[in-house]
């Protein structure tokens, strides 16, 4: 279930920004999500996919991924090895009174890879990222007297150091290397992102990518957590709740528009994933 409020979009509504560092627990479930604002994740320890668009990674310990929350995203971390992560999520307008607006356009630039930007730090430079995660959850956390320049402050010394580690072209990569069966997954994911306002059935599908069905179904759930029809209706929902907050279209006319057979369908499979219906999602938006 996605819900309406998840504690990013609360904390970015509120304050701008929501950090976690080094945190450690496990969930029962890891749904696919979007979120407000932009995200800055770190992989510390822990064997895991992460589905980030189009393109799922293997992430290694000091692994970063910079993506807009707008994207499909999902971690898929094994039972088997503690997880391990920081992460910051922010508004751009957070960080607007404390850099010139050619500055701003510059570290923007890093969150426009539609498949999320890897950057690989080596553990020196490990060492410096948790301590500015640290830092600036110990200002989250404390609130003394001014920590929200602080909090700025040392978000945008991170946000530099990724700028500028991202013009070593030979230690970054914004797509990793693909296993053929990665590969395969890879091409679904963008079929479907692509078209996931059309209906097609798994044989079509198959016949598009030249993919067997079978070997589809198998790794796509290997790779993603889900069946490939439960991945094309979270992604439906997921662009329905854009467009009811960003749009005054009928939940009819969105409907349609997504490729759900009635409204009825769309209404029941929207309340299944989000928790309310999708008259309810837009009021209480509105309400604030």
């Amino acid at each position: 279930m996605l819900s309406i409020h998840s504690p990013t979009n609360l904390a970015l509504e509120k304050n701008g920004i929501y950090v976690r560092s080094e945190v450690d627990n496990f969930q029962e479930s890891w749904p696919i999500h979007t979120h407000y604002g932009t995200e800055i994740y770190f992989f510390i320890q822990g064997d895991a996919t992460l589905l980030i668009g189009d393109v799922i990674y293997s992430p290694s310990p000091g692994d970063m991924f910079i993506f807009n929350g707008s994207v499909l995203h999902r971690i898929n971390p094994s039972k088997e090895t503690p997880y391990v992560r920081s992460y910051v999520n922010f508004n751009e307008l957070f960080i607007q009174d404390v850099l010139t607006g050619e500055m701003i356009d510059k570290l923007s630039s890093l969150f426009q890879f539609p498949n999320g930007l890897l950057v690989r730090w080596d553990p020196e430079e490990c060492e410096q990222i948790k301590e500015l995660f640290i830092a600036l959850r110990d200002e989250d956390e404390k609130e003394s007297v001014g920590f929200k320049v602080m909090m700025k402050t040392y978000l945008v010394q991170m946000l530099f150091k990724i700028y500028r580690k991202t013009k070593q072209l030979y230690s970054f990569h914004t797509v990793p290397t693909h296993s053929q069966k990665q590969s395969s997954v890879r091409r679904v994911l963008h079929f479907i992102n692509q078209n996931y306002t059309e209906t097609f059935s798994l044989d079509e599908l198959s016949k598009v990518l030249h993919l067997n069905k079978y070997y589809i179904c198998h790794s796509f759930k290997e790779a993603t957590g889900y069946t490939v029809n439960n991945y094309l209706i979270r992604k439906r929902i997921e662009e329905a709740k854009k467009m009811l907050l960003s749009t005054d279209r009928s939940v009819l006319d969105i409907s349609e528009k997504l490729g759900f057979n009635t409204p009825v369908y769309f209404s029941r499979a929207f309340k299944q994933y989000v928790g309310i219906s999708p008259q309810s999602y837009r009021r209480h938006s509105e309400l604030g």
